[in-house]
């Protein structure tokens, strides 16, 4: 039996735990209350416009920027080996 760690939060932060968490044997679980995970990484519409709350964030995350591109790899091989699903 692994240890459980329990994440409050979906957002890039809580996700990337539970994914992390998982690669190093632990059953994670996110809660989450909203009915979308992604926290800031997030958009919603009104009155006919769509508002992207996740723009911001993404400053200087291009394919091959060394802000993230260490952490992408590590999500996008774990989301691709077909046992998960997350990303």
């Amino acid at each position: 039996m692994s240890d459980k760690v329990i994440i409050i939060g979906g957002g890039v932060a809580g996700l990337s735990t539970g994914i992390y968490g998982q690669l190093n044997g632990y059953d994670t679980e996110i809660l989450e209350m909203h009915t979308l995970p992604g926290g800031q990484c997030t958009a919603w519409k009104r009155k006919g416009y769509t508002f992207d709350y996740c723009i911001h964030w993404l400053v200087g995350t291009a394919s091959g920027s060394a802000r993230l591109e260490s952490h992408r790899k590590d999500v996008q091989g774990y989301a691709q080996d077909g046992n998960h699903a997350y990303v």
